[in-house]
């Protein structure tokens, strides 16, 4: 077993620089694993959150997660979590609000109330608005997204600045082999605080430049991407 296991490691080693899934594969086991500092922490890849797919994401659990998978579920879709991200637990909003905020027919709206409040994550008050269920605790949780590429460093770069909508961080990964470009325009990712990575031909990464942390700039992203690693890693 060993020895398949290193013809393996030493296939991928030899075609990360061929293949992106490889070299995906390769940043993972060689060096994103090491970031996963206990049970709760996970990595997920083809992560999309309406900015685009991210090849793998770090994800970072703060505490318990404690809602269910009905809830997961309902978070993972956009309009569900553009409703939540604009409601409070002690400050009720009206549908009339809701409906201004996120520019959706009534009729769109009230079908995620209605799927929401089935899942017990909002509450109607006797006025008639909406607000957060005290028993309905969003998880912490923090993302940490990668895009890989093998050359176009530029649409590389674009993608990772998109994941800032939904991750604390963002990075581009490149095989060492076609990193120069990216090296040579390395201002262009500070700019926009996109960190960058290479890893060699033998499997051993190289942090060229640390990305920036952020809070997430869309909150209905974030909780996107929070209801699909949970949905997709329940009872983790």
């Amino acid at each position: 077993m060993n020895a398949l296991q290193d013809v393996y490691k030493e296939e991928l080693i030899n075609t990360l620089d061929t293949r992106e899934e490889n070299l995906v594969k390769v940043f993972e086991e060689n060096y994103l694993t090491t970031f996963l500092k206990n049970s709760h922490d996970f990595i997920v890849k083809e992560l999309d959150c309406w900015q685009g797919r991210a090849d793998i994401v770090l994800v970072k659990t703060l505490e318990e997660i404690k809602i269910n998978y009905k809830q997961a579920e309902a978070l993972s879709q956009l309009t569900n979590s553009t409703v939540v991200s604009l409601l409070h637990y002690k400050s009720p909003r009206t549908l009339d609000y809701i409906c201004m905020k996120t520019g959706l027919t009534s009729n769109t709206i009230k079908s995620s109330i209605r799927e929401l409040q089935k899942a017990d994550i909002i509450l109607r008050s006797k006025s008639g608005s909406f607000y957060l269920n005290e028993l309905f605790i969003i998880p912490r949780l923090k993302f940490h997204a990668y895009e890989a590429k093998l050359h176009n460093w530029k649409r590389a770069l674009y993608q990772a600045i998109q994941y800032y909508g939904f991750a604390e961080s963002s990075s581009v990964v490149m095989p060492k082999r076609y990193i120069q470009p990216a090296i040579k325009n390395l201002e262009s990712f500070k700019r926009n605080g996109i960190g960058l990575i290479s890893i060699n031909s033998l499997g051993r990464t190289k942090v060229i430049l640390k990305a920036q942390r952020n809070q997430p700039s869309k909150k209905a992203f974030h909780l996107v991407g929070v209801g699909k690693v949970i949905k997709e890693n329940y009872n983790i």
